[in-house]
């Protein structure tokens, strides 16, 4: 019986640093080193968004501005518009009613101070669901 043990400990053994060879291979490992970086990384950003983490104070005053820029030009129309910023870019997210709403949106939230770039993700709200 301590026969089986110690085999399988040695196959274990060699299984493991089979293993860390490939992972650790200088051409390769690399690469798989920063994917999985950056799989954490990214698991760790959508876990935050999810719980609600706080955020940078910088980019959530950013985010403020925004809203209450679109606020202040398009009334109840902003309500359904998701803002979010990421250092100095804003992405805008939503539905709009009117197609030059897009254009218009996008236009406010780049002329807020601090905003660098803006991602534009609105869409047009299909016709059933604009008559309801």
């Amino acid at each position: 019986m301590r026969g089986v043990g110690r085999i399988s400990a040695a196959v274990g053994t060699a299984v493991a640093g089979v293993g860390a060879a490939i992972f650790l291979l200088p051409r390769h490992g690399a690469r798989r080193r920063q994917s999985a970086a950056s799989v954490a990384k990214r698991q760790t950003a959508h876990g935050a968004t999810i719980v609600g983490a706080k955020t940078n104070r910088r980019e959530a005053e950013l985010v403020e501005s925004v809203r209450a820029e679109l606020t202040e030009r398009f009334g109840d129309e902003s309500a359904e518009v998701g803002i979010t910023a990421n250092r100095s870019t804003v992405t805008l997210r939503g539905e709009v009613v009117r197609l030059d709403a897009i254009d218009e949106f996008e236009e406010s939230a780049r002329s807020v101070g601090g905003v660098a770039d803006v991602h534009n993700l609105l869409r047009l709200v299909s016709k059933s669901r604009a008559t309801l």
